[in-house]
């Protein structure tokens, strides 16, 4: 491919050989240089002509392009040329295509706007952030398919744009494209904590990062099967998780969420949300509590559970028994599991924890008024009516309780016909929500959100909750590769965004070949070949000046 730089202007050089003429359709004026004399067959005097640069009416000068400094044996301008990063934001648009996401966007919102959502999620899980801070510096080194710039004030103005019914008719598409109507959908809670002083829906609330500020509640609905994140809500931060999931279903089933197998976690169990998840799913899966009496009755009765008939096939050292109970009015399966393996495990934690706090309580010299919901789990304290001092004694039996306990974990099922084994399997599943969670609050370093009003902190959210879309199906795509390479998703980035490429301003030209693993980490996506075609296809970027 042959550059020509057209941004530079020379004058045509003055010597024997060098001619203008038009060429192409557009007949356009081209200047010449002979290159090679020779003689035909019938003796008569030919030439060989190279093209060193397009010609400029306007000044008689002319464009030079590749062969002009190669025939002259000097240097482009370095100036006006452009190397950007192409590699990495060329997969994120692939797989924006390949998932119907970009094609969901423009429908929703528009072309310009899809591009600039997709780009700046782009950029959220590249840089491992979700400020806009330094998103110019990062477009100016990345080749992008916008020839403009983005901003923190464009940014903004883009987060403020983004209004809640774009985001319930993306959803609605993007459901139905994205759910699979006979597989199951995890759903879970966390909390963004904000510095925001206006924002009606930072409150004060049961804050998951422990931090001292206000914040507002995030919940996320993803599928079992894909991973993919399908829709989140957001809602006050005073709201407890059981209070708001009836409202949560009711918005998530008028977006087309039904007919699901749901699977939340113990921290759901209440009357209200046994009524809500009967009426808007198909069936749910929900972690019952250890220290409802109903759990104690239960484990009370179970005897024998280490017997060969209750060995759950595929799951080494778990056991599992069923009892049928009914609560709030529904019907279902109490599955009572027990994990020996980890029986053992907790049970030498648990003695390992007794020791230790035997050592802090003796040395201390005064009864511990403040601390003794550290101790009385396990101790039995004795207080001195006269020193303020104290004794104490392990409460063998509550201890030996405890123990009794370790490796058991109740799951509630309102399918009476799955199968155990199904059942474990989907709630273990469940972490996929937690591992978003992660995705946002670590990898988009989205625990904190520096937004002052509702409605750009609304626009800011629907962006990360892109970036997790993206993020989630890289991650599926490249767990397998990941994990026989010994290899992060962010070396994988640093990979892609080796992969270069130079600039005169129209056409593109990559800096060095490909790299084993930067074949093999496109082969994944089946994009190692199509990557060098693309060049063709490429304009300029905002980068170009």
């Amino acid at each position: 491919m042959t550059t020509t730089y057209k941004q530079t202007l020379i004058d045509v050089p003055k010597e024997k050989g060098i001619h203008i003429k038009k060429a192409g359709n557009n007949n356009e004026k081209y200047v010449y240089k002979y290159t090679k004399h020779y003689r035909n067959k019938n003796g008569q005097t030919r030439h060989q002509a190279t093209i060193i640069g397009k010609h400029d009416q306007k000044t008689n000068k002319m464009h030079p392009n590749n062969n002009y400094y190669k025939l002259y044996q000097t240097n482009p301008p370095l100036q006006n040329l452009t190397i950007q990063d192409y590699g990495y934001t060329y997969l994120i648009q692939k797989i924006s295509q390949t998932t119907g996401l970009l094609n969901t966007l423009t429908q929703t919102f528009n072309k310009q706007h899809a591009q600039d959502i997709i780009t700046t999620a782009a950029y959220m899980i590249k840089e491992n952030t979700n400020t806009t801070d330094t998103i110019e510096d990062w477009q100016q080194k990345t080749y992008t398919p916008l020839d403009y710039e983005l901003s923190p004030s464009y940014c903004s103005r883009l987060f403020a744009s983004i209004t809640n019914q774009q985001r319930q008719e993306f959803f609605k598409q993007w459901i139905k494209k994205s759910l699979n109507p006979n597989g199951s959908v995890c759903y879970d809670v966390t909390s963004i904590s904000s510095y925001s002083q206006t924002m009606i829906s930072v409150e004060p609330g049961y804050n998951r990062d422990h931090e001292h500020l206000n914040q507002f509640n995030l919940g996320m609905f993803c599928d079992e099967q894909t991973k993919i994140p399908l829709y989140y809500t957001r809602y006050n931060g005073s709201l407890t998780d059981k209070t708001n999931l009836s409202y949560v279903l009711t918005s998530a089933k008028s977006l087309g969420i039904e007919h699901v197998k749901m699977i939340l976690d113990r921290g759901f169990w209440s009357k209200a949300c046994f009524k809500a998840l009967d009426l808007c799913c198909e069936t749910f899966i929900l972690g019952m509590p250890l220290s409802l009496k109903a759990s104690e009755r239960i484990l009370a009765n179970i005897s024998g559970i280490e017997s060969y008939a209750n060995e759950l096939a595929g799951y080494p050292h778990v056991y599992c028994v069923s009892v049928d109970e009914e609560f709030y009015g529904v019907k279902g399966r109490v599955l009572v599991f027990y994990d020996s393996f980890s029986h053992v495990q907790l049970c030498e934690d648990l003695s390992v924890r007794v020791e230790a706090l035997k050592v802090e309580l003796m040395g201390l010299k005064r009864y511990p008024v403040k601390r003794l919901s550290r101790y009385e789990p396990y101790f039995m304290l004795t207080r001195h009516s006269g020193d303020g001092g104290f004794d104490f004694v392990v409460d063998v039996e509550r201890v030996e309780c405890l123990r009794r306990r370790k490796g058991f974990f109740l799951l509630f099922s309102s399918d009476l016909g799955s199968l155990a084994g199904d059942v474990l399997y989907y709630y273990r599943a469940k972490d996929a929500d937690e591992k978003l969670f992660a995705q946002v609050k670590v990898e988009l370093e989205g625990n904190r959100v520096r937004t002052h009003s509702e409605v750009t902190t609304d626009g800011k959210v629907f962006v990360l909750f892109v970036a997790c879309v993206l993020r989630s199906f890289l991650l599926s795509k490249l767990s397998g590769f990941l994990l026989s390479e010994s290899l992060s998703l962010k070396k994988v980035f640093s990979l892609l965004s080796n992969i270069v490429v130079v600039s005169s301003g129209e056409e593109f030209l990559f800096v060095k070949a490909l790299t084993k693993k930067q074949k093999q980490i496109l082969a994944v996506f089946n994009v190692e070949k199509d990557i060098e075609d693309s060049l063709k296809k490429l304009t300029p970027s905002n980068c170009v000046r």
